[in-house]
C-alpha cells in the first residue's frame, strides 16, 4: 500500500478509537523483521475502563474473503510465535474497503477491523466495539465493479457454467470479452471464494461453489442501483403472444438479435402470474432497432403502453439468450436481475424464478 494510504487509515483509526474509548491511543511503530519474515504494520496501546489492550494491526488497500482468511492466519502465526508484551494482544485488519463477505469472517474469527467508511468492531476479554456504516462510493466501486459493464458478462458467464470446471479462455469466448478481462474479473472471484481453482498457469481451471453468494450480492447491487432506462411503445389491437411473435418476426427480417426480458421472460421460464398484458424486450438501438418498432408499428408513449424496451449498445451484449417456443428469451438469470428492478409484482415472480430455475 502507498505510505499516504496507510497514514490516513492509521489516523482515521486512531480518531475513532479516541471518539468511542474517551483517550487518544498510543501508536507505536513495528521494527523491520528479518528479510522474508512477517512483522505487522504498527501496534495501538488502549485502555477501556481501565483495562490496557494492545491492538496488533495489519493494514491492506481492500479485503475479501480470501485476503481476510491469508491475513488472519499471519497474525495469528505472528502472535503465537512472539512475545507482544502483557497486555491482551488483539489482532486487527484495516483497509480502504472491506466486503461484507470478509467483515462476517472476521467477526466470526474475533479479528478486529476498520475501513475508511469508519466502520469498526474489536472484540476481546472485556472489550466488545462494533460500528457500522454505509460504504462511500468510492467503496461501493470497489465492491461492485463485478456487476458492470465486460465484468457482467463474465460473471455472467461463470454463473451458466454452473459447477463445470472452466479456463480462462474458455469462459471469455462464452462471455465474448477478451481472456484480460476474463482473467482480471476470475481473480476478483477468487477472492470473493465463490469460485475453488485447481491447476496453475495456462492449465488453471475454476468452478463456482457458492452460487448462492453470488446471487445474493448480486441481488444487493441491483436493488441499490437505478434501474437502466427503458422506452414505452404502445402496438395496437395485439395481445402480448401476438406481440412477441411480431417482434420476433420484424427481428429476423432486418437481422437483429433480441431477447424478451423481465415479466415476459419470467413467466416463460417460470408461470407465476394469471396475467401479463405488457411485453419488454432487450434490443441493441441504432437503425435496425428503429426499423423493428416501426414494422410492428410501435407508437411512443407514457402511458398504457404495452412494449417496454431496454436499449443495448451493442448486439454482444446478447451472448447468453435462448431459444423458446420459437423466441429469443432472456436466460432465467438477466431475466431474475431485470425483475428486481421492475414494478408492480415482478418482484414476486423474481423470488418465485429465483426458486424455481436458479435454485440459489
Amino acid at each position: 500500500m502507498e505510505e499516504q494510504t496507510v497514514e490516513a487509515l492509521i489516523e482515521n483509526f486512531a480518531e475513532a478509537l479516541t471518539e468511542i474509548v474517551g483517550a487518544a491511543p498510543h501508536i507505536l511503530r513495528e521494527p523491520e523483521g528479518a528479510r522474508g519474515s512477517y512483522r505487522p504494520d504498527f501496534v495501538m496501546e488502549m485502555s477501556r475502563d481501565g483495562e490496557p489492550y494492545r491492538l496488533i494491526v495489519e493494514a491492506k488497500l481492500s479485503l475479501f474473503p480470501r485476503d481476510a482468511r491469508e491475513a488472519i492466519w499471519q497474525l495469528r502465526n505472528h502472535l503465537a510465535h512472539h512475545d507482544v508484551g502483557a497486555d491482551p494482544a488483539v489482532p486487527v485488519l484495516i483497509a480502504e474497503t472491506i466486503s461484507p463477505g470478509a467483515r462476517q469472517l472476521l467477526r466470526k474469527e474475533r479479528i478486529g477491523y476498520f475501513d475508511s467508511s469508519g466502520s469498526l468492531f474489536i472484540a476481546a476479554r472485556g472489550l466488545y466495539l462494533r460500528v457500522d456504516k454505509p460504504a462511500s462510493r468510492k467503496q461501493s466501486r470497489s465492491l461492485n465493479n463485478l456487476f458492470t459493464g465486460r465484468r457482467a458478462q463474465v460473471l455472467h458467464a461463470v454463473w451458466v457454467a454452473k459447477s463445470d470446471w472452466f479456463g480462462v479462455h474458455e469462459l471469455a469466448e462464452r462471455a465474448g470479452v477478451s481472456p484480460a478481462t476474463a482473467s482480471e474479473t476470475l481473480i476478483a472471484v477468487e477472492r470473493r471464494e465463490w469460485v475453488e481453482v485447481r491447476g496453475a498457469g495456462p492449465s488453471k481451471e475454476r468452478r463456482l461453489i457458492n452460487p448462492r453468494a453470488l446471487l445474493d450480492a448480486w441481488s444487493t447491487y441491483q436493488g441499490s442501483v437505478k434501474p437502466k432506462a427503458v422506452r414505452y411503445y404502445y402496438v395496437r389491437s395485439t395481445t402480448p403472444p401476438d406481440l412477441q411473435r411480431r417482434l420476433d418476426h420484424a427481428c429476423q427480417g432486418e437481422g437483429i438479435p433480441y431477447e424478451l426480458t423481465g415479466i415476459s421472460a419470467g413467466q416463460i421460464h417460470a408461470p407465476y402470474l394469471s396475467n401479463a398484458s405488457q411485453v419488454s424486450c432487450r434490443i441493441p438501438a441504432g437503425r435496425a432497432m428503429h426499423a423493428v418498432l416501426d414494422a410492428i408499428e410501435a407508437r411512443p408513449v407514457r402511458d398504457g403502453w404495452n412494449l417496454g424496451v431496454h436499449e443495448l449498445k451493442s448486439d454482444d451484449e446478447l451472448p447468453f439468450r435462448q431459444r423458446i417456443d420459437d423466441l429469443w428469451v432472456a436466460d432465467p438469470l438477466q431475466t431474475y436481475l431485470d425483475l428486481l428492478q421492475a414494478g408492480g409484482r415482478a418482484k414476486e415472480l423474481a423470488q418465485h424464478l429465483r426458486a424455481e430455475k436458479l435454485k440459489a
